[in-house]
């Protein structure tokens, strides 16, 4: 059903652009993207925007010298950007599109959303080419697969199953640097996006991991929206803290709970916390809602603390649900624990 299913959607893309098929016009129609930066932003809900992010990185890697892909907010700005040429494509939800402007819509497969393009008979030939073979790919159906599941709807996680996230193969390297159960990992991602690329706190934090500006230029994130770059930082980032902190904590429990209030509110509360001086109750909440959530990716609890990927699109990852744990969270991480030599600690997270 799913390759007839992928037929027809490649038959009715070509239906609309009937030389997209054609040979003679292939050389010159992917010559449209050759040495250029293809320039993206997404306006999507939920984990919309990270399967669009993905599907926009593919063609660009396959097409282009390099991806700039952002998030967009307005959709008139967007439009605008596009017609000025500031922009090569939009992705956004299907029935916000209306064919204007002298512009292009692609429909995607499940018909949530639409790329809008410039009218370029070359490029947009290019691109329903390649998004019509791409639908038949092995990539494509791993793609699909990740971001079709209900992560964990109410009533419907089964621990066994196995899946958390579209991210679980980030979040199994980035544990095996913690030496931490990849699920703790995950949880603690969840706890602070949900899983969305683009959640933003009201203090600046973004992604995934929700990493401050300061951190992610400190790890060496060039493009925050990017999972598995803000995830690797993030774990980078946890290892250092790790490192920072182990001297402090003989049991490996009381050193993953040290870290994971580190990672909120700065190393040096952390210890403070573990001290008993001036608990913050913040960071207490925000350790024992992790450690909560990872229960459940453990099968430890019948707690339904998951939401599917529709019920995601009703969250603003902008405002107070997406990273609202971070308001405590210190640009200056391990900076504030004192004057005392910590020894040798490994910015990379190398050990």
């Amino acid at each position: 059903m799913s390759g007839l299913r992928h037929l027809l959607a490649s038959l009715s893309l070509l239906l609309l652009f009937p030389n997209a098929g054609n040979k003679i016009h292939h050389k010159q129609d992917k010559d449209a993207f050759r040495g250029h930066t293809l320039r993206c932003a997404v306006k999507l809900d939920g984990y919309k925007t990270g399967f669009n992010y993905e599907l926009l990185k593919a063609f660009g890697e396959s097409h282009c010298d390099s991806t700039s892909i952002t998030l967009g907010e307005d959709l008139d700005s967007l439009l605008n950007y596009l017609v000025k040429d500031s922009l090569d494509i939009i992705a956004i939800p299907a029935g916000e599109f209306t064919d204007t402007l002298g512009l292009t819509g692609i429909t995607l497969e499940d018909s949530s959303a639409v790329w809008v393009m410039r009218h370029r008979k070359n490029a947009n030939r290019e691109l329903v080419r390649w998004y019509a073979g791409y639908l038949g790919s092995r990539e494509y159906s791993d793609l699909s697969r990740r971001f079709s599941k209900s992560y964990g709807a109410p009533g419907k996680w089964q621990a066994s199953s196995g899946v958390i996230s579209p991210y679980d193969e980030m979040f199994k390297s980035g544990a095996k640097l913690l030496g931490w159960d990849w699920k703790l990992l995950a949880a603690l991602a969840w706890s602070e996006s949900k899983f969305m690329i683009q959640a933003k706190s009201p203090k600046g934090a973004m992604g995934i991991m929700q990493m401050m500006p300061v951190t992610a230029d400190r790890f060496g994130v060039t493009n925050v929206l990017d999972p598995e770059e803000n995830i690797t930082a993030g774990t980078r980032y946890l290892a250092f803290l790790q490192k920072l902190l182990f001297r402090y904590a003989e049991e490996p429990e009381v050193l993953s709970w040290l870290t994971i209030a580190a990672y909120n509110s700065g190393g040096g509360r952390a210890l403070q916390d573990l001290e008993g001086r001036e608990r913050s109750s913040a960071t207490q909440a925000y350790v024992e809602a992790v450690m909560r959530q990872y229960n459940i990716f453990s099968g430890k609890s019948n707690d339904t603390g998951l939401l599917s990927p529709d019920g995601l699109g009703g969250i603003n990852p902008g405002n107070e649900d997406a990273g609202d744990q971070k308001e405590e969270h210190d640009d200056q991480e391990g900076e504030d624990i004192g004057n005392q030599d910590h020894g040798d600690v490994d910015m990379d997270g190398d050990e």
